[in-house]
């Protein structure tokens, strides 16, 4: 039964979750233009997040280890922080951006068909910190420029779904024991 929520129901509910942001089957930005940025790379430990729009996200705190993939993606592990907590990571790949001078992610749930929509997060990274954010599927325009819109509100609340915040991890996270340093 415990294998059951592990492979069939946390899934479920973090892919529902997700598919109340906007998604589309093809990449805001192409795949050829993207580069591996070093300073998104490395470990990245949950610090919170601010709802708008009563969009329902539930998030309990996790990790984000992002790595390249080749020379234009990466692939994200989200791993559930929780001590009993066994499941396996969820893996992501995406590519990154920019329109104007604003940075999009556009990632997709990780499988053996490729045929997953893309998401499209904008994304800043401060300091020793990363904020990503997507948008309300049902806020969206039936019909629209997509580089257009998201381009002018790429940070408007009346749009956004959730801003998650995460903390650079600062240390070899293949030898400690995920603890901040």
């Amino acid at each position: 039964m415990k294998h059951f929520f592990i492979y069939l129901v946390l899934p479920f509910v973090l892919l529902t979750t997700s598919c109340e942001e906007y998604e589309y089957k093809k990449p805001l930005t192409p795949v050829c233009k993207s580069y591996i940025d070093t300073n998104l790379l490395g470990l990245w430990i949950f610090d919170g997040y601010e709802t708008f729009n009563n969009f329902n996200l539930q998030i309990d705190s996790h990790l984000l280890l992002i790595l390249p993939f080749n020379k234009h993606e990466y692939v994200v592990l989200f791993k559930n922080e929780k001590k009993q907590s066994n499941d396996l990571p969820l893996l992501i790949k995406g590519h990154i951006g920019k329109i104007g001078n604003h940075f999009f992610a556009n990632v997709r749930w990780l499988s053996d068909n490729n045929d997953n929509p893309f998401i499209y997060y904008a994304f800043k990274v401060q300091n020793d910190s990363l904020y990503y954010w997507g948008y309300v599927k049902n806020k969206i325009p039936y019909q629209f420029n997509a580089k257009k819109f998201f381009t002018k509100h790429y940070s408007d609340t009346a749009y956004i779904s959730t801003i998650r915040k995460y903390k650079r991890f600062k240390g070899n996270f293949l030898f400690t024991n995920n603890k901040n340093e």
